[in-house]
């Protein structure tokens, strides 16, 4: 969340890298045994920072644009909800379901990069009264908890939840033909499928 511009080992923009491409690659390996397995379920964690998001098809992996930090983060999670969306689509009738989440703001190391950690003001001033608002780490598993097991949400899918209940994503989270080009272009950074002659690919990372 929020880190500097770093890289994977494979090229990719640090956090496009780690919170979509990563999880796209894994769920794709494991969907047809997540089929034979068939009842079961698929859970992203997004945030509530997508709705701030854009995907830029252009600059993916932050090749040429100025990097921000922020921007990025907020890209890869609503890069999460468009997955989410377009895989709910691909597995009607599959008995596999797939929802997105925000599970709220945790008492983890995961703002480590967003300076609350490192700034006086912040540590000394915000930080007691941020650490008194955010949910403890067992709290904020509770829904990604009930995702998983809630009797209720068993037909449930292309949803995304705010803790635990639905909520409207951001209008570009709902657009399919983003989904679907992400897709692709997701498929083709991964080494999963050969984009058709109709895609512009995207030039893959240096």
């Amino acid at each position: 969340m929020r880190c500097p511009h770093w890289t994977t080992e494979d090229g990719f923009e640090m956090q496009f890298g780690v919170n979509h491409l990563g999880h796209f690659l894994l769920t794709n390996l494991l969907l047809d045994k997540l089929k034979a397995s068939a009842p079961s379920r698929i859970i992203n964690l997004s945030s509530l920072a997508h709705v701030a998001g854009h995907i830029d098809f252009d600059d993916l992996n932050w090749q040429t644009r100025k990097y921000n930090t922020k921007a990025a983060y907020c890209q890869s999670k609503l890069a999460i909800v468009l997955f989410t969306k377009e895989l709910s689509r691909r597995l009607q009738g599959s008995g596999v379901t797939v929802n997105a989440l925000h599970p709220g703001v945790a008492r983890t190391e995961l703002g480590r990069h967003t300076g609350i950690h490192g700034s006086t003001f912040s540590s000394t001033t915000l930080g007691p009264i941020f650490w008194l608002l955010v949910k403890s780490p067992q709290l904020a598993a509770q829904p990604t908890t009930y995702l998983a097991v809630a009797e209720e949400l068993a037909d449930v899918s292309g949803k995304y939840f705010d803790g635990l209940k639905v909520k409207a994503p951001a209008p570009e989270a709902e657009d399919e033909e983003v989904a679907r080009r992400l897709w692709a272009e997701s498929a083709r950074l991964v080494g999963l499928e050969a984009p058709s002659v109709r895609e512009q690919p995207l030039p893959l990372p240096r």
